[in-house]
């Protein structure tokens, strides 16, 4: 596990200079709106980013902290921290779906050069950063538990989008609501 939380820790860095980068492209736009639409479009994808960037404020020294534990017993479904430090990577994995869509529309309006090649390199980082914390997600949820089915891999299959290759992403199958079977999983933790 402590492999696996160096590339969070990361990935998760990463993620947060980028949205840091982004709102900074994001706030002269804002400020010079032409009309209130894309005043509140691009205040509103602005808010979301603040609010992840929020949370990865405190998520950073949350996954630091574990990546310094000594003993292997503090990775385990017993311990309510480590359940939060799960809880918070998963809602992450979200996080950086809605960034990649994030900047895919900011590619719609942002065509100069020098914008349209930073959006283009920060969604080439965020889209590889995303298939690698939902894979490495997925493994942790099936070492916990063995029957795990990711309950959200409908989301992926429906978003492929995502993937500009024009290949489908590497998703888990999607699973009838029959087949979901609740057991330990990093989104059911409490």
């Amino acid at each position: 596990m402590k492999e696996e939380l160096k590339i969070f820790y990361q990935i998760f860095t990463t993620t947060k200079d980028a949205i840091e980068k982004f709102m900074n492209m994001l706030d002269p736009v804002i400020q010079n709106a032409t009309d209130d639409h894309e005043r509140l479009y691009y205040h509103h994808i602005f808010e979301e980013e603040e609010q992840r960037l929020s949370r990865l404020v405190e998520l950073i020294p949350l996954i630091s902290k574990f990546e310094k534990e000594k003993d292997e017993k503090d990775f385990a479904p017993t311990n309510n921290e480590f359940n939060r430090l799960l809880q918070e990577l998963n809602l992450e994995k979200f996080g950086l779906h809605n960034f990649v869509e994030h900047l895919d529309l900011a590619l719609f309006r942002f065509t100069d050069e020098e914008r349209s090649t930073m959006l283009n390199q920060l969604r080439e980082v965020s889209y590889s950063d995303y298939q690698q914390v939902k894979a490495m997600l997925l493994e942790i949820n099936q070492r916990f538990d063995n029957d795990y089915v990711d309950p959200h891999a409908h989301h992926d299959h429906d978003h492929d989008h995502l993937d500009r290759a024009g290949t489908t992403s590497a998703a888990a199958p999607v699973v009838p609501a029959a087949k979901y079977k609740k057991g330990f999983t990093v989104g059911s933790l409490i």
